[in-house]
Formats: C-alpha cells, sequence, structure tokens
C-alpha cells in the first residue's frame, strides 16, 4: 500500500548540517520513489520538513531511521511525523538539487551562468 507522510525534525540546530543529503541517502537506499525536502524557520527552533512517498514497509524503516540517526553535527529535539495527502516530488529532484549544491558554491550565481 502506498504511503505519504510528513516528517518534522526539530530542534536548535538542523540547517546546514547536511541533512538533506542525510535524508535523500536513507531514502534511496529504502527505494523511496517520492521525497521532498525544506528548511523551515521558527522564532525559537529550526526544523527540515520532509515529505516521503513509497510503500509502507519502507516508509516506516524510513522514519525509524530519521527518529534514531541524524547528521553528526545535528542538534535534534523532535521528530514527529503525519499522514500527508498533498503533492511529494520524485527523490530523482532532491539528487539534482544536493549535486547542482556541491557543484556550485554559495554566491556564485545560477550554474548555467557565464
Amino acid at each position: 500500500m502506498i504511503m505519504k507522510l510528513k516528517i518534522k525534525i526539530i530542534g536548535p540546530k538542523v540547517h546546514d548540517v547536511g541533512y538533506r543529503v542525510f535524508l535523500l541517502k536513507h531514502a534511496m537506499n529504502m527505494a523511496l520513489p517520492g521525497l521532498s525536502t525544506y528548511n523551515w524557520d521558527e522564532e525559537d527552533h529550526q526544523e527540515v520538513i520532509a515529505l516521503v512517498k513509497g510503500d509502507e514497509g519502507r516508509i516506516k524503516a524510513f522514519l525509524k531511521t530519521v527518529e534514531k540517526d541524524k547528521p553528526e553535527l545535528a542538534e535534534v529535539t523532535t521528530v514527529t511525523s503525519e499522514p500527508y495527502d498533498g503533492y511529494v516530488g520524485r527523490t530523482s529532484e532532491v539528487a539534482m538539487l544536493c549535486y547542482a549544491m556541491l557543484i556550485r558554491p554559495a554566491g556564485q550565481g545560477h550554474p548555467t551562468a557565464a
């Protein structure tokens, strides 16, 4: 059965610590076809939001991994999850974004700019 889930990773330091690559690696290892990620700032904490789509067993395994593991520099206080109805992008789209961020240093403009 196909399932979609919204996962929130909350803490004082969850941005700029490699969470997108961490989530991508685990989504790819578990063959999840759907993954979208983004950062969100609240007044007193940071959040990484992961929207995932796949079969129920793989989604549950992914959630268990996210609940027990984290990037080395991350400071996580809470991981929450809830059913999700909206659009979830393809895991390959997150892979392309991560690759583009690796080959183009910040502040260097659009990757195709001359």
